[in-house]
């Protein structure tokens, strides 16, 4: 009696055939249009290059591109249903009108975004005050603009007093080692390149400070890359998205457990020199959890993007989130759920 109960559990347990069915991948192959950026794009290059995609029964090929800001207007032709972005690059296309969901998140990449003091700041700063009297190289419009707010509100600094030249990151650095401007605002790789060849010092980035006395973590940018996949693929094709997302979740663990060996496939696969994917990767935050600081960082991007006339109107950013399918994949990912319906 006791084997025949034991039995029977187990057979309860397995899945049905109809379960089987259910999940099986819609589609074997499917295009992912990615950027060549390991903050962007690692976790696909590891589950490509380690077979995850593989073991989940599909064939994704990845598209590579450089330029993330190119999304927009390639996503309007409509033959991309699946991709990775910030929130600089979904929120321009969903104000157009066009539907695109954040499916899950991969990384927190506001380490990468930082503010250099150059030499001469670095004896004239000598309390965050001071800041107001620098001249700053960055390009307008960054979005380290906002780190650069949030910790003016913070310390009490008139954002309005501080004096911002429009630079692109390689003329910044070379302003900055001249003395032309005391500080610069980028993002990796150009800030490494200020501290090495213009003799620059962090002074914070999007989730650290390193103003002294005030050391330690802070949300001055709430910046994420994510997955983000068009209505069609959504509605058409759920089991693909989370047979995806299983291989991408495993990706993002051998990230963070296999640094070395990730540090290797994301350097071929971006092409660049593994000593530099090191130095980016320590700064991401891997994590595919959805929470309350996503959706609040989405929001931020919002606003301010309609500040600066590049979207004509703001919208809910909660619109722009789909969490169910990854609540299906792991529900202890999901911290934070949106109550979206896919259009």
């Amino acid at each position: 009696m006791r084997t025949l109960i034991a039995v029977l559990s187990v057979l309860l347990l397995l899945p049905t055939a109809g379960d089987v069915f259910a999940q099986k991948p819609e589609v074997a192959e499917i295009d992912a249009w990615l950027v060549r950026d390991p903050q962007m794009s690692a976790q696909f290059a590891v589950a490509d290059q380690m077979g995850y995609f593989k073991a989940e029964g599909i064939k994704v090929n990845p598209r590579w591109y450089v330029n993330g800001p190119e999304l927009p207007s390639m996503w309007g032709a409509g033959n991309i249903h699946v991709a990775t972005a910030t929130a600089t690059m979904l929120v321009p296309i969903a104000a157009s009108g066009q539907a695109i969901y954040n499916i899950a998140p991969q990384s927190d990449i506001a380490g990468t975004q930082q503010v250099v003091l150059g030499k001469k700041a670095q004896e004239m700063v000598r309390s965050p005050k001071d800041f107001e009297k620098l001249k700053i190289g960055m390009p307008k419009g960054a979005s380290i603009t906002m780190a650069i707010q949030a910790m003016a509100k913070d310390a009490g600094i008139d954002f309005s007093k501080i004096q911002f030249v429009n630079l692109a990151p390689p003329d910044a650095i070379t302003a900055l080692a001249k003395g032309d401007i005391d500080a610069m605002a980028a993002w990796a790789p150009w800030v490494f390149n200020a501290v090495k060849q213009a003799g620059g010092k962090v002074y914070f980035t999007g989730n650290k400070s390193h103003i002294p006395g005030k050391e330690g973590q802070v949300d001055w940018l709430l910046v994420h890359a994510g997955v983000v996949v068009s209505g069609k693929m959504l509605k058409d094709n759920p089991n693909t998205l989370k047979a995806i997302l299983r291989a991408l979740k495993k990706a993002t663990d051998t990230i963070n457990t296999n640094r070395p060996e990730a540090v290797k496939i994301v350097a071929r696969e971006m092409k660049m020199d593994e000593a530099l994917a090191r130095d980016i990767m320590a700064l991401n935050i891997y994590s595919m959890e959805m929470n309350e600081k996503i959706y609040r960082g989405m929001d931020d991007f919002v606003n301010f993007l309609h500040s600066l006339n590049r979207i004509p109107s703001k919208f809910p950013p909660e619109q722009v989130f789909y969490t169910r399918l990854l609540e299906e994949v792991d529900p202890k990912l999901v911290k934070w759920k949106a109550r979206t319906e896919v259009k």
